[in-house]
């Protein structure tokens, strides 16, 4: 008998061969993605600790960027993905809103209109990435068609560590529609909205150093009581965030003053929260630095424009 290979079996060993490699290939990319992810996980800190706002402007989006080229290898990789959840909501607000404040008060109209545009992009890829995160599609179905009777029955499946995508994802939408409150659209999501932030702060109010509390907070505050706004609801959030949390993170007291306060004109209040948020050493908690620094820039900013808040003596 021959022992010679037919031609047949060397094309079907080489195509064998060339599918092998390509998976591998894949897999490797992935394998490669999946260790990068837990390392930018760990080293995701250096940005929470980063002191000065400007070396944080231009890092953001890099960071951003370089993570989700990983991402394009391993589009299910829950860890790339919170990263992306968080840091999209965390430069929409902390960079691009911040710029906003001041065009909104110094012009021109195009500069509004184009960082109003930039923060809802980034505070909605925010919002996918916490949902991508979260895994659960007849939640996110429910909350995108507005059937609150099937959304109240998934949140209510949830558990403590179902945080994080909810909340970011919620964070992003709720800060969204802030920014688009002339959006009949956006503005219909509101009852959906409302739901999926309460549910973030009964399974976890302390989730990010307090900022489900700061997140229903601001909520309640920004609806005049003529729409709905309740003070006494929105103070309950602050006052428990603060107890909790406002000695560490000072985005709680910034956010107490800047909202709250306008809405009830107590200026009072006001210059004691910005003037606690002032006299923080934002050194005492590293892990924190840049959240209390951004609520420090802002704090000094409203602090000289405060007759624009419409706050009385």
């Amino acid at each position: 008998m021959s022992s010679r290979i037919p031609p047949w079996a060397l094309s079907v060993a080489a195509a064998g061969a060339l599918a092998a490699l390509a998976t591998s290939g894949c897999n490797i990319k992935k394998l490669t993605a999946d260790t990068t992810a837990k390392n930018l996980a760990f080293g995701s800190v250096a940005m929470d600790r980063e002191s000065d706002l400007e070396f944080a402007r231009y890092a953001f989006p890099a960071s951003l960027k370089t993570i989700e080229t990983f991402l394009v290898s391993s589009p299910e990789n829950r860890t790339l993905l919170l990263l992306l959840a968080r840091g999209y909501n965390a430069y929409a607000f902390g960079i691009v809103e911040g710029d906003l404040e001041h065009a909104q008060l110094d012009g021109p109209e195009e500069a509004i209109e184009s960082l109003s545009r930039r923060a809802k992009i980034h505070y909605l890829r925010g919002r996918e990435y916490g949902f991508r995160w979260l895994e659960k599609e007849t939640l996110e179905n429910a909350a995108r068609e507005g059937d609150l009777e099937t959304l109240e029955a998934e949140l209510a499946k949830l558990k403590k560590e179902d945080t994080p995508g909810l909340f970011w994802a919620v964070y992003g939408w709720a800060s969204a529609i802030n920014l688009a409150k002339d959006d009949p659209h956006m503005m219909s999501a509101l009852p959906v909205v409302e739901r999926m932030m309460f549910r973030a702060y009964e399974l976890d109010p302390d989730y990010n150093a307090g900022a489900p509390y700061a997140m229903l907070g601001v909520y309640h505050s920004s609806k005049p009581p003529a729409l709905g706004g309740e003070p006494e609801v929105a103070k309950k959030y602050f006052e428990e965030g603060m107890a909790a949390h406002g000695d560490s993170n000072m985005l709680l007291p910034y956010l107490y003053a800047r909202f709250y306060g306008p809405m009830v004109q107590d200026r009072a209040l006001f210059d004691a929260m910005i003037a606690k948020v002032a006299a923080a050493d934002v050194t005492q908690h590293p892990d924190l630095r840049l959240t209390n620094e951004i609520a420090r820039d802002r704090a000094r900013f409203w602090a000289t424009h405060v007759d624009e808040l419409i706050l009385s003596e």
